[in-house]
């Protein structure tokens, strides 16, 4: 990871940068998995940090990253999308100009960068109020707190693979006598 930037409020990661080199190659997507891989286990983490606040809350935290190659500046973020689903997105990009007469491009980069700005304190926002429903100051409904939600998943879970289970057993027979008397019987029985 080329550098991380983290919260003053709660001393979390909200930036990961990445720079790949000049070229646009394999080693760039490997950054971008990386990426991928480190603002989620970042936002899971943070997750349960704050598993007293609400799940609809933390629904809307996001973590930022920043991927650069060549000249091109990605803003990307990671966020929860749905239940089990987390989305990776590119927020904005900028080429980031070398010479003189590229430097209009400076525009889109100053964009890019007043987007992270901008985002960064609404995220500092969501911050205190997670903090203040963590804390208990502020109601959450009991159905709504992150610890029950992950519960009632993981319950769901076991109750889905016990009964997976239970239908295997109960459909899969074990017969221990030889395969032509097993056909004979189903003659008998069909006659």
């Amino acid at each position: 990871m080329g550098g991380i930037g983290f919260s003053c409020k709660d001393y979390i990661e909200r930036l990961s940068i990445e720079r790949s080199g000049e070229a646009d190659n394999d080693h760039a997507e490997e950054d971008t998995l990386k990426l991928m891989e480190c603002t989620s286990r970042c936002l899971k983490h943070e997750m349960h940090q704050y598993h007293q606040a609400s799940w609809t809350t933390f629904g809307q935290r996001q973590l930022f990253a920043v991927h650069s190659i060549g000249n091109k500046l990605t803003l990307l973020s990671t966020r929860r999308l749905t239940d089990d689903q987390w989305c990776f997105v590119e927020v904005r990009s900028a080429i980031v100009p070398r010479l003189w007469d590229d430097r209009y491009y400076f525009f889109r980069v100053m964009e890019l960068l007043l987007t992270l700005e901008e985002s960064l304190v609404e995220q500092d926002k969501l911050t205190v109020m997670l903090q203040r429903q963590q804390l208990g100051v502020d109601f959450v409904d009991p159905a709504d707190i992150i610890d029950a939600i992950i519960k009632k998943k993981k319950k769901n879970c076991e109750y889905n693979h016990f009964s997976i289970a239970k239908y295997i057993t109960q459909t899969t027979t074990v017969s221990t006598e030889p395969i032509s008397a097993k056909g004979k019987q189903k003659k008998k029985i069909q006659d």
